[in-house]
């Protein structure tokens, strides 16, 4: 019988481990550029003429997102489109892919998308000139 409670105990405190509460995230109004792919959905956060380390991209389960705006982020020809978002961004964690990203954004609003300004006509192009 203790072993059977201390079963539930342990596994009551595995769940609360990984529950995310408010202390573990910020609410950030940021801008960047979006991109997505094969178990990729990371966002690079602009500031100034540079781009920050990318962070993992959720939406919110809340937000809708307009078919028209589907249409842009999730098109099969993506090149990072420039967003801006506002959103729950946390610090502290292994999020993403194999826990590659350190940080995280759980889209809560897009207030703008600029489907012609791109990561790769932007960034990479400067980079490569």
């Amino acid at each position: 019988m203790q072993k059977i409670m201390l079963k539930i105990v342990l596994l009551l405190l595995s769940f609360n481990l990984f529950a995310q509460t408010e202390a573990d995230y910020e609410i950030v109004q940021i801008e960047g550029f979006y991109t997505y792919g094969w178990e990729n959905s990371s966002f690079y956060e602009a500031v100034k003429d540079n781009l920050n380390v990318p962070m993992w991209l959720e939406f919110d389960k809340n937000l809708t997102l307009p078919d028209s705006l589907r249409k842009v982020i999730f098109d099969d020809n993506f090149d990072g489109v420039f967003m801006k978002i506002i959103g729950k961004k946390n610090n502290n964690g292994n999020f993403g892919h194999l826990g590659a990203s350190t940080s995280m954004i759980t889209v809560t609003k897009i207030i703008f998308v600029d489907p012609k300004k791109t990561l790769k006509n932007n960034f990479v192009k400067k980079k490569l000139k």
